[in-house]
């Protein structure tokens, strides 16, 4: 069976945490803390709890009864959101995105030449750019014209889930115990929106490239659920936090 490294370090930083005296904390927790509330008191006891459901946090913090909830990334992995294809349009669709775009995102993620993964033939990623080139570059004007719209796709990706009902995240922290940057949504938005996110190639909205979870090309489908999962991945994720970290304030 395979190990979740990243439950295991979330496990590791609710442990390093909780109950925990500010002036007991290491550096790189005591600097966490700071990012998120300011100057603190080392005579306040941490709370750190994880979640009871599958929520855009991996776990919250507690100091002085304030409570923030923390997406907590580490390693390579740049994957930031995901949820089923349908669900997903269907939200875009709210923003007004155009039919044409997607259309264009649903032949994208099922590559068959179909929007909903009944074709024969299943392309390789080569083919299927080369045959969606131009519907590509004209999807990606319409979804990176908008920045207010490239934010709200964000904020609904990184800070609040599908279900805006559920609670949010606060903030992003890359790394583990030992060392980790934070970023807030107040950071993350002031990013957003002093950039230009037309440079990219791949499909995408802002920073987030939109991405299949399997195609299952030439092989056997494990899983049809995960054939109808889109992946919304932040690419250079680890960097831009800590260049999101240092250029903005909080």
């Amino acid at each position: 069976m395979s190990t979740n490294h990243g439950f295991l370090r979330e496990k590791e930083m609710i442990a390093a945490l909780d109950n925990k005296k500010v002036s007991d904390l290491s550096n790189n927790m005591r600097h966490l803390l700071e990012e998120l509330y300011g100057v603190i008191d080392g005579n306040e006891v941490i709370r750190c709890v994880a979640p009871d459901d599958y929520y855009k946090p991996d776990f919250f913090i507690v100091y002085c009864g304030i409570k923030k909830g923390i997406s907590m990334k580490s390693g390579r992995s740049n994957i930031v959101h995901s949820e089923l294809i349908n669900n997903f349009i269907e939200y875009l669709r709210t923003l007004h995105v155009s039919e044409k775009t997607l259309e264009t995102i649903l032949l994208y993620h099922f590559g068959d030449g179909t929007t909903d993964g009944s074709g024969s033939e299943r392309y390789e990623f080569a083919k299927l750019h080369y045959l969606l080139d131009n519907r590509i570059k004209e999807a990606n004007e319409e979804l990176n014209s908008d920045i207010d719209r490239i934010y709200q796709v964000v904020e609904r990706c990184v800070f609040t889930g599908a279900k805006e009902e559920f609670p949010r995240a606060d903030a992003l922290y890359h790394g583990d115990v030992s060392f980790g940057v934070v970023a807030t949504e107040k950071q993350v938005r002031k990013h957003i929106y002093r950039k230009n996110w037309k440079w990219m190639d791949a499909l995408h909205i802002g920073p987030l490239m939109l991405r299949p979870h399997a195609r299952y090309i030439g092989v056997e489908i494990v899983s049809e659920k995960r054939r109808h999962t889109i992946e919304c991945h932040w690419s250079n994720l680890a960097a831009d936090i800590a260049y999101i970290s240092k250029r903005y304030d909080n």
